[in-house]
């Protein structure tokens, strides 16, 4: 099983639910899902355990999909170098 952890941030620096994270010479800004998902990744999760606590935090999304939403959302922050994958835990 793959999973996914936050890449340690040189800084970060939390308000009003989203975030600017310090990494590799970069900054970025992560809005509050994205914050969540980082934070809940401080150890390792799966999507689908990364989904339940977006919808723990969030609510059900509109369409219903959290697994889905939640792992287009993952893609992104790997994309970023926000996240890194890890096999299994």
């Amino acid at each position: 099983m793959v999973s996914v952890r936050a890449v340690p941030a040189h800084d970060e620096l939390h308000r009003e639910g989203e975030s600017l994270v310090l990494v590799d010479g970069q900054v970025h800004r992560v809005s509050a899902l994205g914050t969540v998902l980082r934070e809940r990744a401080a150890v390792p999760a799966t999507v689908e355990e990364l989904a339940e606590a977006l919808v723990e935090v969030f609510g059900p999304p509109p369409d219903g999909n959290a697994l889905g939403m939640t792992g287009e959302a993952v893609q992104v922050l790997l994309d970023a170098g926000l996240l890194e994958t890890v096999d299994g835990r």
